[in-house]
């Protein structure tokens, strides 16, 4: 039985990590949604094990950094890569305690120095509790999420998407009509395959299961803590992470379909052999809790803006996770989009400012999707020696630039980073002796002015405010060690200011005789260069 129409600004659909992260950041814009996802709930599956320090940055402006580390604190002692036939080989054979990311920047100025252009860290936490801690605090915010609600159809129009959708529960069908769609529904999306938007990538090209266990090798792993162990011999290829270094584990097990065979061709018993040969152990209870078949896919969709729908996370750019970017590129999407449709909808920008999503974001999720293809080796495991030569790039600092028109960048030479380059991230400096206050801590979601200096720019944001309903947080730095270490590290006088956008990045670099109305009203779209 079909219902009664549901109206809103945007609806989304897929409630998997970037689903939940647009959810987020639309409520911190002040959009109203309604979040549709097929499953029951949130994952159940670890998958996803480590947010970047980009991704924790904009964690942080969402107060949720803190409890993502909680959340992951198990998991936090566990890093480098072992190779053996079994666990039990590998560790008699332990070499001493591996890497992890924070002894790697102590071990190295030259990434030490890399690492202090943030205030976050790499954080390991299971995409099973970071997404569970993510829809805690959105319903919090009164987001309207709706587990077992499934997309049948769609359908764009002049001025709006309609959408029909099915409580799997009741069997009831209805519609929503919103003025955006955002498609964050996975490495499948029904979105992407019925816009027929072409792809290009590798494809799929190696199969295997995920088998989520739990083992209780606490006493074997203690003092001996890894990431994964890279598992090759004629009978079995697969690598073993893990979990929360205690009693879950997740062995992935190549298998090969072009050989005839399948996933039903693993019964839980034969399963549970497996594991016990590569754990080493025959006597250990083991308890299966969730398989899943998947393949190792680069899939980058050519456009992530096909007029009133965008493309968000895994449904635009697919890849493995040997560079671990999937998650940490999708809600990187979700920031940047959501600001934009916000102003969109609130009349503050044209339609124009909405391309530049796609501008901005598809050659980022473009190059991670490619390199993380090329990080898997012939035998579909990690090329774990590949991997250490890109580990500091694989950290997850912005390193990267914007240009599109929603930048005033005067020029086309290359990126210079966190000094306040247009198009870059906004400079971090602490902002006081416990470093607890970050520069970053400013932005929050909206504009913000930093200037030097007393010039008076309150005018200015006031002017901004009446023509555009744009309230412009400004940061007035006097003559303290603030000012002084901004201009620094920026390059900037005692008379220019910078220009934030919600998303961190640097919009403008203004001197006093630029108008900062002007430059508003071409970052968002209202007025040409």
């Amino acid at each position: 039985m079909k219902k009664n129409n549901r109206k809103t600004q945007v609806i989304v659909v897929g409630g998997g990590i970037t689903g939940l992260a647009a959810a987020l950041f639309l409520t911190q814009q002040g959009v109203d949604f309604i979040l549709i996802e097929k499953r029951g709930g949130t994952s159940v599956h670890p998958r996803s094990r480590t947010i970047d320090v980009r991704t924790m940055e904009v964690f942080r402006g969402l107060r949720l950094s803190t409890a993502l580390r909680e959340g992951g604190k198990a998991l936090a002692p566990a890093w480098g890569i072992l190779h053996a036939s079994t666990l039990v080989e590998a560790l008699q054979t332990y070499p001493g305690k591996l890497m992890s990311p924070a002894q790697l920047i102590a071990s190295n100025k030259e990434v030490e120095a890399f690492a202090q252009q943030s205030p976050e860290s790499i954080c390991r936490c299971t995409q099973d509790i970071s997404e569970a801690i993510m829809y805690e605090h959105a319903v919090k915010q009164g987001a309207d999420i709706r587990f077992h609600h499934q997309l049948l159809s769609f359908e764009q129009h002049p001025h709006d998407v309609t959408a029909l959708v099915q409580n799997r529960l009741t069997r009831e069908e209805y519609t929503i009509t919103a003025d955006y769609m955002v498609a964050a529904d996975g490495a499948n999306s029904f979105v992407r395959n019925q816009l027929n938007i072409p792809t290009s990538g590798n494809g799929s090209w190696t199969d295997l299961l995920n088998i989520y266990f739990e083992a209780d090798l606490a006493s074997l792993v203690t003092g001996r803590a890894f990431s994964q162990l890279l598992i090759e011999t004629p009978e079995i290829t697969g690598f073993l992470l893990t979990i929360n270094n205690n009693d879950k584990w997740a062995f992935h097990l190549r298998y090969y379909p072009e050989n005839g065979e399948t996933a039903a061709d693993y019964p839980e018993e034969k399963l549970k052999t497996t594991l016990h040969r590569i754990l080493g152990i025959t006597d250990i209870k083991i308890t299966i809790l969730k398989v899943l078949p998947w393949q190792l896919t680069v899939r980058i969709a050519g456009r992530q803006r096909i007029n009133r729908i965008f493309l968000a996370g895994d449904a635009a750019h697919t890849m493995t996770p040997y560079a671990g970017k999937g998650a940490n590129t999708g809600i990187q999407d979700a920031q940047n989009l959501a600001w934009k449709l916000a102003a969109v909808l609130k009349q503050q920008a044209t339609d124009t400012l909405l391309d530049t999503y796609d501008t901005e974001r598809q050659p980022v999720g473009a190059y991670y999707a490619t390199l993380s293809g090329e990080l898997a080796g012939k035998n579909g495991l990690v090329n774990d020696t590949l991997l250490l030569t890109k580990a500091t790039e694989l950290m997850g600092l912005p390193n990267f630039g914007y240009q599109s028109s929603a930048v005033k960048r005067h020029t086309d030479l290359p990126f210079t980073y966190f000094a306040g380059e247009p198009g870059t991230r906004v400079p971090h400096i602490w902002l006081d002796e416990q470093q607890t206050l970050s520069s970053l801590d400013w932005i929050n979601g909206q504009f913000v002015l930093i200037a030097n200096g007393s010039n008076n720019w309150r005018a200015a944001c006031e002017e901004v405010r009446q023509r555009l309903s744009i309230d412009i947080r400004l940061i007035t730095l006097t003559g303290n060690g603030t000012l002084e270490k901004w201009k620094q590290v920026t390059g900037t006088t005692n008379e220019d200011a910078l220009l934030i956008r919600p998303d961190d990045f640097v919009a403008a670099r203004l001197s006093v005789t630029d108008n900062l109305l002007n430059v508003m009203q071409f970052i968002l779209g209202r007025i040409d260069a």
